[in-house]
């Protein structure tokens, strides 16, 4: 994981007659031209094995999944957006700036509705997964415990 607060970043380059993807040294060429459909797709392939492991779960961002060696858990995309922005952002989150993610169009943010769904995603984790997952709030800043 990069310290840019991105999962990944995908170089792309043009040289001749090939595109040339390098994913953190997962590299791939493609043949020009090229589909865009293709090209989504190739990309799509490449980030989904994105892994980011903590303690005995595996969180795999581009698929929303959890996992445990036998045990799985899909999120749902404000799920996923809040615990990706929460794995990402070690020291933690506006709660503001969150929910602005989540919420694009909201022109009154109400926490509540926030709450709401951390509440959910820290339920849902439990029962899927028996993860204790403790989100810790201070001064309007969010940050994910894992126990």
């Amino acid at each position: 994981m990069n310290a840019d607060k991105h999962f990944v970043n995908i170089e792309i380059n043009i040289t001749h007659n090939n595109l040339n993807l390098n994913c953190d040294g997962k590299k791939d060429y493609l043949s020009m031209p090229i589909d865009i459909n293709s090209l989504y797709g190739q990309i799509l392939r490449i980030i989904s094995d994105i892994k980011i492991s903590k303690n005995d779960y595996d969180y795999f961002p581009y698929q929303r999944v959890l996992l445990t060696k036998s045990k799985k858990s899909l999120l749902s995309d404000i799920q996923n957006t809040i615990f990706s922005n929460l794995i990402i952002s070690k020291s933690g989150i506006n709660k503001d700036k969150l929910y602005g993610l989540i919420w694009k169009k909201d022109k009154d943010i109400s926490i509540n509705k926030l709450d709401t769904h951390l509440t959910n995603l820290k339920n849902q984790l439990k029962k899927d997964l028996g993860m204790n997952a403790y989100f810790q709030s201070q001064d309007k800043k969010l940050k994910l415990i894992i126990n």
